[in-house]
């Protein structure tokens, strides 16, 4: 079935051309435009917080994946954080995609940069009725400022009903990468392999 995937990066990936490896990569079997990403809201970046965050959460809602292409310099960056804490809010499936590999504007590959994924932590309350959330700072888990905690509502409920998400895991604390899948686009044939990816990450979130 077709999937509206968004994409989740840093803006200097997209400078030296390798998200658009990715994007292009997912259309080219598509009869239509099936993606939103994180450039909407670079060109509104200077009108405050509050915007960007609507245009983020406007950008995310008829998607049902949320793919984040990891470059050098992903990890910490505040909005790539609320893009991936808001997709799980809304019960999109996740995944990373390492793209350092992938030759950029000057033909070159880069070093491989941190997971987002592995700096992004969820605590699940006893009930399972609140989860909270938490980023590595400093090396120490600090309570995530920009959506601190949230309601266990319809949308998020659903990652508890599939296989690996059960009610054993409530009361328990979890990185997003040992719940959701990374993989490298070009060790693990991304160009061949995306449309898999994204309909496992669907399925598991049960999109």
């Amino acid at each position: 079935m077709a999937r509206f995937v968004f994409f989740s990066f840093a803006y200097d990936d997209v400078k030296n051309f390798k998200v658009n490896v990715v994007r292009h990569s997912w259309l080219i079997n598509k009869s239509e435009e099936t993606f939103t990403d994180g450039s909407i809201w670079e060109k509104e970046k200077t009108k405050g917080v509050t915007a960007i965050m609507k245009l983020i959460e406007n950008g995310l809602n008829k998607t049902s994946v949320t793919a984040i292409l990891i470059g050098e310099e992903t990890a910490n960056r505040r909005w790539v954080n609320y893009e991936i804490i808001k997709s799980f809010d809304r019960g999109n499936g996740i995944l990373g995609i390492h793209i350092n590999r992938i030759r950029g504007k000057h033909q070159a590959i880069s070093a491989r940069g941190q997971n987002p994924l592995d700096r992004l932590s969820f605590q699940i309350s006893e009930y399972g009725k609140k989860i909270r959330f938490y980023e590595l700072i400093n090396r120490k888990w600090v309570v995530y400022a920009d959506l601190p905690e949230i309601n266990n509502k319809k949308s998020n409920t659903l990652y508890f009903e599939n296989s690996f998400w059960r009610g054993n895991d409530f009361g328990k604390s979890f990185r997003f990468s040992e719940k959701f899948s990374t993989y490298c686009w070009i060790m693990d044939d991304g160009h061949n392999e995306f449309s898999s990816w994204v309909e496992e990450a669907a399925e598991e979130a049960g999109r």
